[in-house]
């Protein structure tokens, strides 16, 4: 009987030993084991969503931009305070050589001045009709002076001159292009407005790509930021457009915007207002 018993064991145990070489030989092996941990986001998705909208990282973004600027660090509370806005003409003012026009922040003066031109492929010196734009203060102003001229088409061709479409410095007189001069051209100034701004906020604004937040690309023409380069092509201009098409937004609310935020870091959302309190958080995170 003991033989009989010790006989199926050792059956037993070599039928074990067989399915286990089978089971290796044609593949088979155990479940799975439970799949690891995932690791922790990459750095730029943790900057995204969380440090990038932390004060201490807003505070070290002014102050490596002013001293790329060569400018005065703004403190926290600077860059908070309301920039002051000012509609100064809404109307149909003409302007001609020798009269010049006043608002309480700007001089508007027209002239006419011999500069190279592109016509029918071929730069040639021509007249061309110049506005002079001057800050009459001694503050940074980011303005827009917008104007109608007689015949839009037989612009085209005129040269343009550098100058920043945006921004103005403290005192700075500006010459832009409006059109070729000719005897029935007519020049008329139909909208003023301007914000005053410190000296970063101005930086930031004067790199905003001029023809995205409300400007002619007649008269735009020639815009260069006060240093640095143009927003990249990463900058908000859909959002922005799209709310100007629908009046949603104004300029003021995009220049408010770009006055306290660097466009390389942070990017406009079309639910952002003209700020008035200064107790508002920066930097200014969308609503989710």
């Amino acid at each position: 009987m003991e033989g009989r018993s010790l006989a199926m064991g050792v059956a037993m145990t070599g039928a074990v030993a067989i399915c286990v070489g089978i089971a290796a030989l044609f593949g088979f092996s155990p479940p799975p084991s439970p799949d690891r941990p995932k690791p922790p986001p990459p750095p730029d998705t943790t900057m995204n969503s969380e440090l990038r909208y932390s004060r201490t990282v807003y505070q070290g973004t002014l102050a490596q931009d002013a001293r790329a600027f060569h400018i005065a660090i703004p403190t926290f509370e600077d860059m908070a305070r309301p920039n002051p806005y000012f509609e100064e003409f809404k109307g149909k003012r003409r302007l001609k050589t020798g009269d010049p026009m006043d608002t309480p922040h700007l001089k508007l003066s027209v002239e006419v001045t011999k500069m190279r031109a592109s016509i029918d492929g071929q730069a040639v010196g021509s007249d061309h009709v110049v506005l002079k734009i001057e800050n009459k203060t001694g503050k940074y102003l980011a303005y827009r002076a917008e104007t109608t001229i007689s015949d839009k088409d037989k612009c085209a061709s005129k040269g343009d001159l550098p100058q920043n479409a945006i921004v103005l410095r403290p005192n700075q007189t500006i010459s832009r292009t409006e059109c070729l001069y000719r005897n029935d051209g007519v020049l008329d100034v139909t909208h003023v407005e301007v914000i005053e701004l410190a000296a970063l906020p101005a930086y930031y604004v004067s790199r905003l790509p001029a023809t995205s937040v409300l400007y002619d690309p007649r008269t735009a023409a020639g815009h260069e930021p006060l240093a640095g380069k143009v927003c990249p092509q990463t900058f908000s201009w859909r959002d922005i457009r799209e709310g100007l098409d629908g009046r949603e937004i104004g300029w003021r609310d995009v220049i408010d915007f770009y006055a306290r935020h660097n466009c390389d870091e942070y990017s406009f959302f079309r639910s952002y207002r003209y700020r008035t309190d200064p107790a508002a958080p920066l930097p200014v995170r969308p609503l989710d």
